[in-house]
C-alpha cells in the first residue's frame, strides 16, 4: 500500500488500496489475487497516525499431504509516518516512528510493513486442515501398488 501524502488532509481520513506487494514476490508465497488494505489516517501536522486493516489470500502447501490449499489471511497495524526533509522510507533506528517522508519523496510505501506481519504469522507446519491424513502409502495418484512382502510383518504390528 502506498500512501500519497500530498492527497492526505488534516483530521481523519480513510485510504482503501489493492496490492500484490510486488517487491516481495520471490520471497512470499504465492498469493490468490491481491491484498485487501484499508487505512484510517489521523494527520496532525509532521505526523500522520495510520491504522491500518489487510486481509487476503494465499496458496501454501500442507505440510502433511504436500497438497496446496488456500489460506485466508488478514491482520491490523498501527503506524506513525512522520515528515522529516532529506529522509524518506522505513525508520530503522528511531522505535517512534515507523515510517519518514519529504516534500521530495510523498510517497509512503507501507508494503514492507504489511509483508512482514504476513510472513510472521504464517503458520511454521501448515495445514490443510487438522483432519489430514498426509500422504496415503502405497498409491500413488489415488492408484494402488503392491507392498514389498519384506513389509508384510509390520501390518501385524498393532498401536493403541
Amino acid at each position: 500500500m502506498v500512501l500519497d501524502i500530498r492527497t492526505i488532509q488534516s483530521g481523519r481520513s480513510t485510504v482503501t488500496q489493492e496490492t500484490g506487494l510486488e517487491a516481495y514476490g520471490a520471497d512470499l508465497p504465492p498469493l490468490s489475487g491481491k491484498i485487501a488494505c484499508e487505512a484510517d489516517i489521523d494527520r496532525m501536522g509532521q505526523f500522520l497516525y495510520v491504522h491500518l486493516r489487510y486481509k487476503g489470500e494465499l496458496s501454501l502447501e500442507c505440510s502433511r499431504c504436500v497438497g496446496n490449499f488456500a489460506y485466508p489471511f488478514s491482520g491490523a497495524l498501527r503506524l506513525v509516518v512522520k515528515e522529516q526533509p532529506g529522509r524518506h522510507g522505513p525508520s530503522l533506528e528511531d522505535e517512534t516512528v515507523d515510517f519518514y517522508y519529504d516534500s521530495r519523496h510523498p510517497d509512503v510505501d507501507l508494503g514492507s510493513a504489511i509483508y512482514e506481519e504476513i510472513m510472521t504469522s504464517l503458520p511454521i507446519k501448515p495445514l490443510c486442515s487438522e483432519m489430514c491424513r498426509g500422504i496415503e502409502v502405497g498409491s500413488t495418484g489415488g492408484v494402488k501398488k503392491d507392498i514389498d512382502p519384506r513389509w508384510e510383518a509390520l501390518k501385524k504390528i498393532r498401536t493403541e
